[in-house]
């Protein structure tokens, strides 16, 4: 039987790790200054490297002929380790030995001497697995272990591990590799095994890795048992069910050109030919999320240079040059959203159809409706009500019963475009403020139509140069409108209406409450309609059954 390419290939001393820099470096100056700890913790996703390096950290300290925290290979301790024939590197798969009889048993031969080797380390693979009574007892033997032992504890689920147990480990967090990173172990592996491999197969290869090594070479090895000493990018395609990363990039360009017939047309192609229409998505994704980082800046683009060729980058920032952020974003928003759709509809491609048309076509406002209960709500008591109360009586008559509210949600929100003006260094036209404030609250409903409820309670009071003051008497429209988002959306609307650029400032004044508000209580019918502004703020309203 063929030893698969992960066990063949992997690394026997830190100077073969490929990716965790951070955690070699780390490790090996400890052993380097003599400051080994008694417990190790190695987290982080599948596939990363935390079983390997724990057997090379084994091996590390118990070699008999060190340098620079390289083992030698040659020295008998290294030899029975690589072997697998020490009895004093005990690894236990905490998956099928959770109980806490198992950890008893490790405690009794935690005591007794080693055999051969220096150290004698436990590696507990999956610890999360254990019980909370093996918890327990492992953290007696934690707590204060004896001086030849060292506990290297992995898991790819911290958060299941206890406070009490991370807190006597000295914790290392593994990452996902770098697309570079994997490619460069795969290419040494290739050359070895005398395979010639397409550069665009192997990139293909390791983003399907996600970001694990193990699952990386598990795939080449797969690959290449079943095929010839020669894989083309066309062979990977078909073995994985997945599109390359050209198709995605296709696919981003018909969505900036607005090209939805084309789209859709390669979503079926790929679906006729087999390919995984969810691995796809995530690479579609993927490119979209680097072309918006490339528009807010282009020399961002160095943080992913290393997943595609130059061509591909040069022609991505040039692509991005054509496209607007905004429709970037959306596109993002709703390919992301297609994503967990996918496998659940009877028709896997009319997610990612919908997410096509909406991202190359205009639409209005879209709305949602939907209900919520809601409770009593008893009116404050006034007049003779206020006295039958204090009195302990009730009065049926001073409650306000709602049974169903409909709430009218926009889903979908229209994108402000900023307009650049001229500052003419004037002030604003307090005349021509108050012609279109009207115009203000209309235009800006489409945008966020509870700010247009909000500013129906204030009022412009004065213009210096290009900050428009706006009065309210409440300190909660104040807060609202002080909000970043609230604030210029305000800003750049009436910007528009009125041609140049303005700034708002929110001040209150009491002497806008009317003195009968103030002096009595708001009565049924007054009710309804603060019922309606609030709703109106919160973005929706009342609807009559």
């Amino acid at each position: 039987m063929s030893e698969t390419l992960y066990r063949k290939y992997r690394p026997k001393n830190f100077s073969e790790i490929i990716g965790q820099a951070h955690i070699v470096r780390t490790l090996s100056n400890s052993i380097t200054n003599s400051r080994i700890g008694h417990a190790y913790l190695f987290t982080g996703p599948r596939g990363t490297g935390k079983t390997s390096i724990a057997r090379i950290l084994a091996k590390t300290i118990n070699c008999e002929d060190l340098k620079d925290a390289i083992t030698c290979e040659k020295c008998p301790s290294c030899k029975i380790i690589t072997e697998k024939k020490s009895l004093d590197i005990i690894e236990i798969d905490a998956a099928s030995n959770t109980g806490v009889d198992n950890i008893r048993e490790l405690r009794e031969t935690v005591a007794l001497s080693n055999a051969s080797l220096k150290f004698k380390v436990y590696i507990i693979d999956e610890v999360h697995m254990l019980s909370t009574g093996a918890f327990n007892a492992l953290l007696k033997t934690l707590e204060e272990p004896p001086a030849h032992v060292v506990f290297i504890l992995a898991t790819t689920e911290i958060h299941k591990v206890p406070q009490t147990i991370i807190s006597r480990c000295q914790r290392f967090d593994f990452t996902r590799l770098p697309i570079g990173n994997i490619i460069e172990k795969l290419t040494l592996i290739t050359k070895t095994e005398k395979v010639k491999i397409e550069k665009e197969a192997l990139e293909m290869i390791a983003i399907s890795a996600e970001g694990g090594m193990r699952d990386a070479e598990s795939l080449l090895g797969q690959i290449i048992s079943l095929e010839d000493k020669n894989i083309t990018v066309k062979e990977v395609e078909e073995i994985l069910g997945t599109a390359d990363k050209k198709t995605a990039e296709e696919m981003a360009e018909m969505i900036v050109k607005k090209n939805s017939s084309g789209a859709i047309a390669k979503i079926n192609e790929l679906l006729e030919n087999g390919y995984d229409l969810e691995i796809f998505n995530k690479s579609l994704v993927n490119y979209l999320r680097q072309m918006m980082i490339v528009k807010i800046d282009p020399s961002l683009k160095k943080y992913f240079s290393a997943e595609m060729t130059t061509e591909r980058l040069e022609k991505m920032v040039k692509l991005c040059e054509t496209a607007e952020l905004p429709q970037i974003i959306s596109a993002i928003n709703l390919f992301m959203e297609a994503q967990s759709k996918i496998s659940s509809f009877i028709l896997p491609q009319l997610p990612l159809e919908i997410a096509v048309i909406k991202a190359t076509h205009k639409f209005p406002v879209e709305k949602v409706e939907y209900e919520i209960e809601k409770p009593e709500i008893p009116l404050p008591p006034s007049g003779e009500g206020a006295r039958r109360a204090d009195e302990g009586e009730t009065n049926s008559d001073s409650k306000n019963i709602i049974t169903k509210t409909k709430i009218i949600k926009e889903e979908i929100q229209p994108v402000i475009v900023e307009e650049k003006f001229v500052d003419n260094g004037q002030d604003l036209d307090m005349e021509k403020v108050r012609a279109n404030w009207k115009k203000l609250l209309i235009d800006i409903r489409p945008f966020n139509h509870s700010l247009s409820a909000l500013l129906c309670n204030c009022q412009p009071t004065q213009a210096k140069k290009n900050i428009l003051t706006l009065a309210t008497p409440y300190d909660f429209y104040r807060e609202r409108l002080n909000d970043a988002n609230n604030k210029l959306t305000v800003e750049q609307v009436f910007s528009k209406i009125l041609k140049s650029t303005i700034r708002i400032e929110i001040v209150i004044d009491k002497n806008l409450i009317p003195k009968t508000q103030e002096e009595q209580p708001p009565k049924k019918s007054e009710q309804n309609s603060l019922l309606t502004d609030a709703l109106e703020i919160m973005g929706g309203k009342v609807v009559e059954e």
